[in-house]
């Protein structure tokens, strides 16, 4: 149960009903303005697998060097987000290289109601907390200061217009999303439970293999903690090929 290439090509070359109605989904959220201090981009959100293909398509679409600059950010931070705080890899300067496709968790931040985001945010600790007692019992104590990070409730994010909307409707939003993604039936699932709804992990194991990608996360986290060094994550980094060079 893990993706490949082909199976990757597979889903952008009969997708392209459940992106339209990805698309229309999104639509239907108000257009935003924000003060563009790109506070919510200091990591990669979860996403459905439906929300990972647009992304991946656009990537095949960049121009060469772009395209292998963010396929390394992007690797480089499954590999280091356990141990340091970094932007989300697709952010550069304050540009975001996938802007017209970027992922709900993106366009929802600002728009939840500060009760509904306070309750996330509980949730996301609780699982924080429960990673760092998995990583703990393989030896590994990640840095307090990655384990207590949270992004902070955002109050910058306006709507353009009149418009108001509230969690009922950002809920509604998710879960219709949910349920496209759920059109990719196991591959939805496999992408959610063994990737963790994570573009970077998916990435990684298209890159190096699942087993091998699992396997060298804990090497290098390990080693980094232990002396503060990421010399050797950099690079294997540096010498990663273009992953999507064949990609249509």
């Amino acid at each position: 149960m893990t993706f490949s290439p082909r199976i990757i090509k597979e889903l952008l070359q009969t997708s392209d009903h459940q992106l339209q109605e990805l698309k229309e989904t999104y639509a239907r959220l108000p257009a935003t303005r924000c003060r563009r201090r790109t506070r919510c981009c200091s990591m990669l959100p979860e996403m459905t697998l439906v929300e990972a293909l647009p992304v991946i398509r656009r990537l095949g679409e960049m121009a060469g060097d772009m395209r292998k600059r963010l396929i390394q950010k992007t690797i480089g931070y499954f590999f280091l987000n356990p141990v340091e705080i970094t932007s989300c890899p697709f952010l550069e300067g304050q540009e975001c290289r996938v802007y017209p496709d970027r992922f709900f968790g993106c366009r929802s931040y600002g728009l939840w109601s500060q009760a509904h985001y306070e309750a996330l945010a509980v949730r996301d600790r609780k699982a924080k907390k429960h990673l760092q007692e998995q990583w703990k019992s393989l030896g590994v104590c990640l840095p307090k200061k990655v384990v207590d990070f949270q992004v902070p409730y955002c109050l910058c994010v306006e709507t353009n217009g009149p418009e108001v909307i509230d969690d009922k409707t950002l809920l509604k939003a998710s879960d219709r999303i949910e349920a496209i993604s759920a059109g990719f039936s196991s591959r939805h699932q496999w992408f959610a439970r063994r990737y963790f709804s994570d573009l970077s992990f998916l990435l990684s194991a298209l890159m190096f293999g699942y087993k091998q990608s699992v396997q060298m996360k804990f090497t290098l986290v390990r080693d980094m903690v232990h002396t503060e060094n990421r010399s050797k994550l950099d690079r294997i980094i540096q010498e990663l090929p273009d992953l999507f060079a064949a990609f249509p």
